[in-house]
Order: C-alpha cells, then structure tokens, then sequence
C-alpha cells in the first residue's frame, strides 16, 4: 500500500495547515530556522516543501529558495502567495526520487517528517539525485519520528485506533510490511467514511546514519524532542 498523497491531504489532514496563512505552521519552521541559522547557507532546496513556510522564511534572509512536492494543491498555494508578495522563490512540482532539480544549494533540507513518505530506497534515490547539486561543505537537514522506538516502548501498536478529533480523522494501524518498511495505515473521517490508505515509512537513527554515510553525508548534530517522538538530524557533506 502507497498513499494517495493528494486524497490524504485533501480529506484526513488538510493541506491549509502546510501553508504561508497557516500560523502554527510558520511558527514551527521559524523556530526550526532560527535554532539552527548556522547550517543554511546562500541557496536552500526544500523537498517536499508543501506551502513553502520554510521559503518565506529564508527569503527575508536574503537567501535563495527552490521547493520541490509531488502535491499540487500545496504548490498552487505556494505559487499564489509568492506572487501576492513579490517573492522570487522558485516552486516545482516532481517526484523528487525521479527528478534531478536544477542548480547548486548550500543547504537541502527535508521536514515535517515528510520523511514518512519515503522509503529507504526511496531516500537512497533522493540523494543520489541532489549528490551533483551540493558541494563539500554543504548541509542536509531533516527531521523524522522515530517509529522503532513507537513500537519498541508499544505507543504504537498493529491493530491501534486513534481518534484525533480536532484533525476530525480516525486512524487504524492495519500491518506492518517488512520487506519495504512501512506501518500500513488506514484513515477516515469521524463517521468511518472516505477511507484513504496511509504508509508511514519506518525510521530510526540507526536506519538513516548508514545511508546519508554512503551519500558522503556525515552527521554533525542530532536533537531528540520528547513532543513528537522524533529527531532533528543536520548533515554535512564531506
């Protein structure tokens, strides 16, 4: 099972809570940002990028933006805005583990566990893509939840039934598939209807170390946050 992305962003967890208006959204990426000022560099490439928060952002810095996704609603977003405001940042739609994306960025960066979506090899192909579009010295940014450790202290279980009303979603973890490392997951709405199925990749440090190391990514500093089960790892390309 693959997820529909446009479907589960449309019906279980509205795209307008990925966008520029969103103001919970761009007080996320700001703190992000700000924490960690030191490793973005001149020229940003944002995978996965949704509304593009993150370019509205960089941009008042003075740096240059590019935002990659696959989901069209989120870039017509992010496209509208910009021109509102003048901005200049630079949006394409891709499946970045198939494209190779123009020009030289000091700092690619890949949050919001949009990770999630990717699998192992999935990832392994995203850096072989961007490997020509990031010189030595340059950054990798990413965040993800730990799903081994879930599972490992049973916070999240096969079988489990989460209720999240304010998001008016019902999720049900239906399996775990192995051989290419994702949880199965099924969402609805509060009635059980408009059933979209959801695969959330399964990450850990431990997983993604070894591969960044194959792309000559070496980690230069890991933060955990206890809030969402999830590390911040940064890289730098050696």
């Amino acid at each position: 099972m693959r997820t529909n992305i446009i479907a589960y962003y449309r019906k279980h967890d509205l795209f307008s809570g990925y966008l520029t208006t969103d103001k919970r959204r761009v007080k996320q990426l700001l703190r992000l940002y700000t924490s960690n000022k030191r490793y973005f560099g001149r020229r940003v490439l944002d995978i996965a990028c949704g509304g593009g928060v993150l370019g509205l952002i960089v941009e008042r810095e003075g740096r240059s933006y590019t935002g990659v996704d696959v989901n069209p609603d989120m870039l017509s977003s992010a496209r509208a805005y910009a021109r509102e405001v003048g901005s200049r940042n630079r949006f394409i739609k891709g499946d970045v583990t198939k494209m190779k994306i123009e020009g030289n960025f000091d700092t690619i960066c890949l949050l919001g566990n949009a990770l999630c979506h990717f699998s192992t090899h999935d990832f392994s192909r995203i850096l072989q893509n961007t490997d020509s579009h990031s010189e030595r010295g340059a950054y990798f940014i990413v965040d993800y939840r730990d799903i081994v450790r879930l599972m490992f202290d049973k916070k999240w279980n096969i079988k489990k039934r989460l209720v999240e009303r304010e998001r008016g979603r019902i999720s049900m973890t239906k399996g775990c598939d192995t051989r290419t490392g994702f949880v199965l997951v099924t969402t609805t709405d509060l009635h059980g209807n408009k059933e979209v199925g959801f695969a959330h990749a399964i990450w850990s440090p431990f997983i993604i170390a070894p591969i960044m190391n194959n792309h000559r990514w070496s980690l230069v500093t890991r933060r955990f946050s206890k809030r969402w089960s999830g590390w911040l790892d940064v890289y730098r390309r050696t």
